[in-house]
């Protein structure tokens, strides 16, 4: 088998060189048009990056400003509500009304306490549980002392007692 002789014809020899010239023009094309491209993409890929950086400042800025902010605010806290939990009330079977009469006692025994500085308040603190076990809380005809077991602090002061009945 024999590959005719298409170099001797001039029509073949014009499609052969406009294959490899338009290959030629393609590929140049090709090479402009994903220069512009890439160029144009490097310049968005800059700008979003520039973008960010600000951001990110203003972020770190607006954080720091707010952890100032948070800082100061906590200083100024103060003790907004007293809540009086007993841990004991369904071992020692009081009725509602001297378990309510006992809380707003001991609230009114610390009602000194409310719109206080929080830091105040924590440093004060031995003298508060000394001041509630110490004293003596007479509820109809019977004496109960409490014992405190936990004590939460924020802007509520939340106190966990326990009721310990005295004999007269």
């Amino acid at each position: 088998m024999r590959i005719p002789p298409y170099y001797k014809h001039p029509g073949w020899q014009r499609l052969f060189a406009g294959f490899v010239i338009g290959a030629l023009f393609g590929w140049g094309f090709f090479l402009y048009e994903f220069g512009a491209i890439h160029e144009k993409l490097i310049i968005d890929l800059k700008k979003q990056q520039l973008t960010i950086e600000a951001q990110q400042e203003t972020i770190e800025m607006l954080r720091s400003e707010e952890k100032k902010l948070n800082e100061e605010n906590e200083k100024k806290l103060t003790i907004q509500e007293i809540l009086v939990y007993f841990t004991n009330e369904e071992k020692i079977r009081l009725s509602e009304l001297t378990l309510h009469e006992l809380r707003q006692q001991i609230e009114n025994e610390l009602k000194g306490i409310k719109n206080s500085d929080i830091e105040s308040v924590v440093t004060n603190k031995e003298l508060m549980i000394k001041t509630i076990e110490n004293k003596e809380f007479l509820v109809g005809e019977h004496l109960y002392h409490v014992k405190v077991e936990q004590i939460y602090m924020y802007t509520t002061l939340e106190l966990h007692l326990k009721i310990l009945p005295k004999n007269r």
